[in-house]
């Protein structure tokens, strides 16, 4: 078994903000919950770190990375093992930390934006949207920066404003705009999850969006309009998936029905470890913890072989059919 391609290290499960769309924020599952295990203690990331095989890529996320107080300790400690670096963050935090991310080398950095100010304010609370703009003109001004990425989850609070994004991202000079179909899991994707897997731990999750008030026809337009407006222009811009008109009403009207992809290839590729030192290949499927285990040990142990034995089997499973891992090919 080859080493993971990605790891995606949650430094914190703990976050500032409260975002309608955000699974995590309003989950009902102890498994899927912020603001439960806390800050990753340094001895246990070094430890992560000095396990490491091959070279993944490793993805710094939340709750809000940020308001790790190492953050910058690590993310420089991971390009001194010439490790490429991602992080996302809501940009709260981001005008105070810009120079020491730039000056630890981090590679890309992804900023949520949800549209303009008040739709991003509404859908995520506060000032939110002032402070990462702070925050972006911050990163720019620095002598050295990462690849500065604007991510949009699209949800029916801000579907309609998607030319609107895109044109705040161009006039931010950003290098790149991606909009993400919302990820989502529905009671009945979590039914057929429950029939044809019972053994299968996965607790229901919650939001303050509604993927069936979005006008998919008007969506397909948005999208549509924003490629045309970028064919000759220099930002990259991406969707995930991306999806034609048809594929468009699928996701979020038959949300139990795979679009594009039949198969996925994560419990090959990546690994996500929490704050705890837990490794979850998916929802509360724990294969092993990294503070009592070596990396390789879990990588290789009967949990995680059992997880690929259940793809390799089916494939796919129900929950699959609007996982984020499902779109990343």
């Amino acid at each position: 078994m080859h080493a993971p391609e990605q790891i995606t290290i949650v430094v914190t499960d703990i976050c500032n903000l409260r975002c309608k769309m955000c699974q995590y924020a309003y989950s009902d599952s102890p498994g899927y919950q912020l603001n439960q295990a806390g800050h990753m203690s340094p001895e246990l990331f070094y430890k992560i770190l000095d396990e490491l095989s091959g070279h993944p890529l490793i993805t710094f996320t939340g709750g809000e990375p940020l308001l790790h107080k190492q953050i910058v300790d690590f993310i420089a400690a991971a390009k001194q093992k010439g490790l490429i670096t991602t992080l996302t963050t809501n940009g709260w935090l981001l005008a105070q930390k810009a120079e020491a991310l730039c000056q630890a080398g981090l590679d890309i950095l992804v900023v949520s934006v949800d549209g303009p100010e008040e739709t991003h304010n509404m859908i995520r609370g506060g000032k939110s949207f002032a402070r990462l703009v702070e925050g972006i003109q911050a990163v720019q001004q620095q002598e050295k920066r990462p690849i500065l990425m604007i991510n949009t989850t699209i949800s029916n609070l801000n579907y309609e404003l998607l030319t609107t994004m895109y044109d705040q991202a161009k006039t931010w000079g950003v290098d790149g705009l991606n909009f993400n179909h919302l990820w989502m899991q529905t009671d009945e994707m979590l039914a057929c999850q429950k029939q044809q897997f019972p053994n299968f731990e996965a607790g229901g999750v919650a939001w303050e969006v509604d993927p069936e008030a979005i006008d998919v026809d008007l969506l397909a337009d948005q999208l549509e309009a924003v490629r045309q407006r970028n064919r000759l222009e220099t930002m990259l811009v991406t969707e995930l998936p991306q999806l034609n008109r048809a594929q468009i009403r699928v996701w979020y009207r038959q949300t139990a029905e795979f679009v594009k992809y039949q198969s996925t290839r994560c419990a090959w590729t990546r690994m996500k470890i929490w704050p705890d030192g837990r490794i979850k290949p998916c929802r509360e499927w724990v294969a092993g913890s990294v503070a009592e285990q070596s990396l390789d040990e879990i990588w290789q142990g009967q949990a995680f072989q059992g997880f690929r034995s259940l793809l390799a089997e089916h494939g796919t499973i129900p929950l699959c059919s609007r996982c984020c891992y499902m779109t990343h090919r």
